[in-house]
């Protein structure tokens, strides 16, 4: 019977153009050689279950080998690489172009996967991209952080989650879950694109159901020897109100540089009303967040220090949010996290005591206390670059093809008056992100117009020299600009305050016209010459040229009092100091010079840092 049937079905093929339906009595899709047809009606016993195609089940060993191993039968000498195979391999690989099979087994560096295979006459294809399984290196608890606070009988949120560092061996899709024995569990599945490390946030869901300590027990990703993680859950919520006064942010804070939970952290006091559990945290801002979770055993004032996580991704402090958990008094504070700028280099154009050479600004820059990873300014260090005396000697610098170009260029100018090359040159370096702090020279306005019409395009004569009032040094009001870095710094707030020229009134260059997008820092009227145009400006920068202007290179010193020489005073130890200066008599003012032009300097180095010339 079974014979008579094969030959009904081949007689029926036959009358049908050699087209075939297994399972059914229809005639073949249309250009179909072989058509099967599933049974629809399932029964409950599953007699009837939807049927498939089954091809050969094979564990393919190399890509370029036609014949695996057949698993049903692995006696047949048909079924693998044989002296027959061996001998008529370039004929039998072209003749079996298009054979299809199903490997079960993944193949570690053989470029194989699992699934279907098809044979394109010299290698077996995926018949899709499948990845197959990912692989990881053994996971060690450090690598496991535990996310949000899990309390009692209180369903768990999108703030309940772990976060896994891995080291991926393998691409591949995984699947990994973390279960406890509470009542709640952890599961995430994807696909690893690429080899190295990778980091991952697995989601919560379910409640948690006893106060306790629960052991993980994960799948999917294999733990070191002696790992064990935990979830702590915790009593119902406690009420306490936040101190936002008493934050201290403690650690260095550098951009790329992963935080360290124990020196990262941020301390602030609580006042509790009704003991429980807490859960205080940060949301992720700017590749960090802080976290902390307990209980507070008894009412009263408690201090609570939260843990640091992540990689800051910025060059500059930024503002966090502190929140929590109670549902009673103050639950949100703001602090901010201070970053230090990384290590950065300055070069010198000048030469005396009118430069940035002196001994009392290169001890400024270079000795910590005023710029560096404890200093006023949190700096990695900085060094210099170079230091030009001549014109020409900076110019070849800055058009160097072969010297590192420096973060920022402190031009005072005296003796080094600017020539059309070097504004050409430090036009250029400041069109590609550098920074430029520049003060005049005596009675140069001239040359301050061929460095204006070189960096700005400015028409000459928006730079003239400063003429009436006291012909001795005189003394300048500092605008109130709360919201300018050069005037409300790192070195104190000037507004207000007074700034003094080092010559003559007569010889500093003051600007009539300032390009766009300029601030004025102080007008060009003087104590003593109040008839000045106030729109006229001997201190002004711009933003988008990342350029200051000083009218006057003035001389420095350390620990100065002299009320008509060296302006610029600083410490022993580098800091800014303040000093009675001026015309003479009720004239004189209470100058901060040195200040100023720190503020300067810790404002073109976050330019600098944060999208200057070189890469930070």
């Amino acid at each position: 019977m079974k014979i008579a049937i094969v030959c009904l079905l081949l007689g029926n093929a036959a009358l049908s153009n050699a087209q075939v339906t297994i399972g059914s009595n229809e005639v073949p899709a249309t250009g179909a050689l072989l058509q099967l047809k599933t049974i629809t009606n399932v029964t409950d016993d599953g007699a009837n279950a939807y049927k498939g195609l089954a091809l050969p089940r094979v564990a393919l060993s190399d890509k370029n080998e036609l014949f695996p191993m057949f698993l049903n039968d692995p006696n047949n000498p048909d079924s693998g690489p044989n002296a027959a195979y061996t001998a008529n391999k370039d004929m039998l690989d072209k003749t079996h172009t298009g054979l299809i099979v199903y490997n079960i087994v993944e193949n570690d560096g053989k470029d194989l996967c699992l699934g279907l295979n098809i044979w394109n006459g010299k290698e077996w294809n995926c018949f899709s991209q499948k990845m197959g399984n990912a692989k990881f290196d053994p996971v060690n608890c450090s690598d496991i952080v535990v996310n949000g606070v899990y309390i009692e009988n209180t369903p768990t949120t999108s703030g309940n989650f772990l976060t896994i560092s891995l080291n991926v061996t393998k691409p591949g899709a995984y699947s990994i879950t973390a279960t406890s024995e509470n009542g709640y569990s952890f599961f995430l599945s994807g696909i690893a694109l690429n080899p190295g490390e990778m980091i991952i946030n697995i989601p919560c869901q379910g409640t948690p159901v006893n106060v306790q300590t629960d052991k993980l027990t994960l799948t999917g990703i294999d733990l070191i020897d002696g790992c064990e993680p935990e979830v702590e859950v915790v009593s119902a919520i406690a009420e306490y109100s936040l101190n936002c006064s008493s934050i201290t942010v403690n650690g260095q804070y550098v951009k790329g540089v992963s935080l360290e939970a124990t020196q990262n952290t941020i301390t602030l006091s609580v006042a509790v009303s009704k003991e429980g559990s807490y859960y205080i945290t940060t949301p992720l801002t700017h590749g960090v967040r802080f976290s902390a979770s307990g209980t507070f055993p008894t009412a009263g004032t408690h201090t609570v220090t939260l843990l640091g996580l992540g990689t800051p991704t910025v060059n500059n402090d930024f503002p966090i949010t502190i929140q929590t958990n109670t549902q009673a008094g103050n639950d949100v504070c703001h602090t901010t996290i201070p970053i230090t700028l990384p290590h950065m280099t300055y070069a010198i154009i000048g030469r005396d005591t009118w430069s940035w050479a002196q001994a009392a600004r290169r001890r400024a820059l270079d000795n910590g206390d005023s710029f560096g990873p404890d200093g006023r300014v949190r700096t990695l260090g900085l060094s210099l670059a170079w230091h030009a005396t001549t014109a020409a000697a900076a110019t070849n610098n800055l058009n160097s093809t072969t010297m590192a170009k420096p973060d920022i260029v402190l031009y005072f100018a005296y003796a080094v008056d600017p020539t059309t090359a070097l504004s050409n040159a430090l036009a250029e370096y400041i069109r590609q992100g550098g920074v430029v702090i520049y003060g005049s020279a005596d009675g140069t306005s001239a040359q301050v117009n061929i460095l204006m019409e070189g960096i700005f395009g400015a028409d000459t004569g928006t730079a003239i020299a400063q003429s009436g009032g006291s012909s001795s040094d005189n003394v300048y009001l500092i605008n109130n600009l709360p919201h300018c870095p050069v005037v409300n710094g790192p070195f104190g707030n000037l507004a207000g305050r007074h700034w003094g020229e080092d010559n003559a009134q007569t010889g500093s260059v003051i600007m009539t016209e300032l390009p766009p997008n300029s601030v004025q820092i102080a007008t060009a009227r003087s104590t003593t010459n109040t008839t000045r145009n106030p729109e006229h400006s001997i201190i002004w920068y711009n933003e988008s040229y990342n350029f200051l202007y000083i009218g006057d290179s003035t001389g420095s010193a350390i620990n100065n009092t002299s009320n008509s020489s060296h302006p610029s005073s600083f410490s022993s130890t580098g800091l800014p100091q303040s000093k009675l200066y001026g015309p003479g008599g009720a004239n004189n003012q209470w100058i901060v010079n040195a200040a100023l032009e720190l503020n300067a300097v810790a404002w073109g180095l976050r330019k600098a840092a944060v999208s200057g010339i070189n890469p930070h």
